[in-house]
């Protein structure tokens, strides 16, 4: 028997360790770093740039909820409650989507989401019972199309000019993509793994398109990002984001990380307490790192990170070419802004022209960047902030 006991030991270990490669095989390990700031912004910082929203009786607006940039048109969209105000790159106010809100046929009553769409030459709004409103820049209506969701959906992205990607909130279902093909009202729902907690902090950008691909990104405690097979209508991970012994492990928190389908009131009320009780959790403790928000593109990965519920959490930025990374902490190197997005080697924040002085670094800044800053007033419009990265 005293044989025995090492053996069977040494197979536990061995399957123990089988299944762990099974999790993370193929994977690309992205290793993240929570604790070494660097100190010198120079190594990855080329300079820092400023883009201020003009400010007219139009387009006047406080705390923005969400907020994109599409690169191909050149163009900002800045949602805030229910409205949606678009800018140029340089700033410049284009429309605003105020005079839609209503229940006219060219009106919309409710958005949780907003996409550019290519496909149509517009910006999609999302209505959490299936309707689509497609607007042009100056919010000319250009589409509205709907379909029957099985479920409530909040998050979505357009595949092409008929098919798009939803997720559902947490309540309804486990760990899910919705494909829904608009012209054939077809529904293929994609499951995947990997939620260790969901959870609202920023707002998340869910859905991703790099070049052709897309990419999916959970919101919540979630180490992996998913690439989307748009013909196969899967979802597989393809990133994981190493956080070494800063890892949160699901074994580890109370509650549960998502929802489960059921026609069972009762039991979506034990699941919605369970949720909320690893939510808090992890929240109230002062001790787990929390990534809030992740971006990628194909150079860079960035990733905010936060204790609790503290507002200036951690930035780490990870230049693939270089296989580097970089983490900044509240003054080391300098403060910096949350980011909403990524284009190409800069990356986008958004903030109040009375906070801007402490998100930047004027070492990184030109005179004619100084005083744009400078000439800002308290009641102003926001401010893009543009860091540009070394490449």
């Amino acid at each position: 028997m005293k044989r025995l006991i090492p053996l069977i030991m040494l197979i536990l270990v061995c399957l123990a360790c089988e299944n762990k490669q099974k999790v993370h095989d193929g994977l690309l390990r992205i290793p993240v770093n929570v604790d070494d700031a660097t100190t010198d912004a120079s190594v990855f910082l080329e300079k820092i740039e400023i883009v201020p929203l003009e400010t007219n009786d139009s387009t006047l607006f406080n705390y923005p909820s969400r907020v994109l940039y599409d690169k191909a048109t050149d163009i900002y969209a800045v949602s805030s409650r229910m409205d949606v105000f678009t800018f140029t790159g340089e700033g410049k106010a284009i429309g605003n989507s105020t005079k839609k809100r209503g229940q006219g046929p060219d009106e919309y009553t409710m958005i949780l989401d907003m996409k550019f769409n290519h496909f149509l030459n517009g910006i999609d709004l999302l209505n959490p019972y299936g309707t689509i409103y497609t607007y042009s820049p100056t919010f000319e209506l250009l589409a509205r199309r709907k379909f029957e969701p099985e479920f409530p959906v909040d998050h979505f992205v357009p595949l092409d000019s008929n098919n798009y990607a939803f997720t559902f909130p947490y309540l309804w279902t486990d760990q899910e993509v919705a494909f829904v093909n608009l012209e054939a009202g077809s529904t293929t729902n994609a499951k995947y793994q990997g939620t260790i907690s969901g959870g609202v902090g920023l707002e998340h950008q869910h859905f991703h398109k790099i070049g052709d691909n897309f990419y999916f990104i959970p919101q919540g405690v979630n180490y992996n990002i998913y690439q989307i097979d748009t013909l196969k209508k899967e979802i597989y991970p393809i990133i994981y984001l190493d956080f070494g012994e800063a890892e949160i492990r699901d074994d580890e928190l109370p509650g549960r990380a998502s929802g489960k389908r059921t026609d069972s009131d009762k039991e979506r009320m034990e699941i919605a307490n369970a949720y909320s009780a690893r939510f808090h959790f992890l929240r109230e403790s002062t001790t787990y790192f929390i990534p809030l928000q992740k971006l990628l593109n194909e150079n860079y990965i960035y990733i905010f990170i936060v204790k609790g519920w503290e507002r200036y959490g951690r930035h780490y930025i990870y230049n693939r070419a270089k296989k580097k990374g970089y983490l900044i902490k509240i003054d080391v190197p300098f403060c910096m802004y949350d980011c909403f997005g990524i284009d190409d080697n800069v990356l986008l924040a958004i903030c109040q022209p009375t906070e801007l002085p402490q998100y930047v670094d004027r070492q990184f800044m030109t005179e004619k960047e100084i005083a744009k800053m400078e000439q800002l007033k308290e009641d102003d419009n926001p401010v893009i902030i543009k860091y540009y990265l070394k490449r």
